[in-house]
């Protein structure tokens, strides 16, 4: 009967780790995502799912240690990737061009551009990836023509100065997933809300960086806090509130489908 029950319990925690269709709108907590650990290297499994616009969205962070490499050169002429750093520095090389980034630095690598990513530096480095392909298809050809794969440092980020707090417009452009890719930060003062409670088209992530807060989505209110990842369905009820006593940060992500 051994035999039996152990693979019965293998069939029992598959779907832990497999792929979830039609993912709900929800805070996929760092704390919470599955971890890997090999030779003192952590990948977190934060999102992996469908959405109403995604066929593929994958979240997951990596832990690289000072001066490993993801692997060899990878070319995916299916799928697209954002790269954002959380802690320490990587050299992010698109093509030939390599570029040092910083925390909250970030690389789009559209889909056709080779790309590899490496810790020069003598501390550990975290940084989140975000792989998806989208229903439309993929159309490598209007990706390059709206600015392709680039790559921007924290620093180089436009600041607008509110009296919420800070707002960072990062890109706004045609990619080889998307008719239009948009994504800006924000840092929200304590006690502001982002805006009204609203809804849209367009499915969003909220990739918190630094500080805590509460989402609301419908009727349900998520606590937040540093590395979470808030997954925002198409026409859900949202709005996002700085709960804590000091300056939050997150990314807001945004794809438009032909569908709008």
């Amino acid at each position: 009967m051994k035999p039996i029950f152990c693979l019965l319990l293998a069939f029992t925690t598959v779907p832990l780790f497999a792929q979830k269709k039609d993912l709900p709108s929800n805070n996929y907590s760092w704390n919470n995502a599955v971890m890997h650990v090999k030779s003192g290297t952590e990948n977190r499994h934060i999102i992996n799912g469908s959405t109403l616009d995604l066929s593929l969205l994958k979240v997951q962070s990596h832990m690289l240690k000072p001066g490993k490499n993801n692997g060899r050169f990878k070319t995916l002429n299916n799928e697209e990737r954002l790269l954002i750093v959380k802690e320490g520095t990587l050299d992010i090389t698109i093509g030939n061009t390599t570029t040092t980034l910083n925390p909250g630095g970030l690389a789009l690598v559209v889909a056709g551009d080779k790309h590899r990513v490496k810790n020069t530096s003598s501390t550990p480095a975290i940084y989140y990836v975000l792989s998806y392909q989208s229903k439309d298809g993929v159309d490598i050809e209007r990706g390059r023509k709206g600015g392709g794969s680039f790559v921007k440092d924290w620093k180089d980020y436009k600041l607008i100065v509110t009296d919420k707090g800070e707002s960072r417009p990062i890109f706004d452009q045609p990619s080889s997933m998307f008719k239009r890719f948009d994504v800006h930060a924000t840092a929200l003062n304590p006690g502001y809300i982002s805006h009204p409670a609203h809804t849209h088209r367009t499915e969003e992530i909220i990739l918190m960086i630094k500080g805590t807060g509460e989402m609301q989505m419908g009727d349900v209110f998520h606590k937040a806090s540093a590395g979470d990842v808030l997954f925002v369905n198409s026409k859900v009820p949202h709005m996002f509130n700085n709960t804590g006593k000091e300056q939050c940060g997150y990314f807001a992500i945004q794809w438009h489908s032909n569908a709008e």
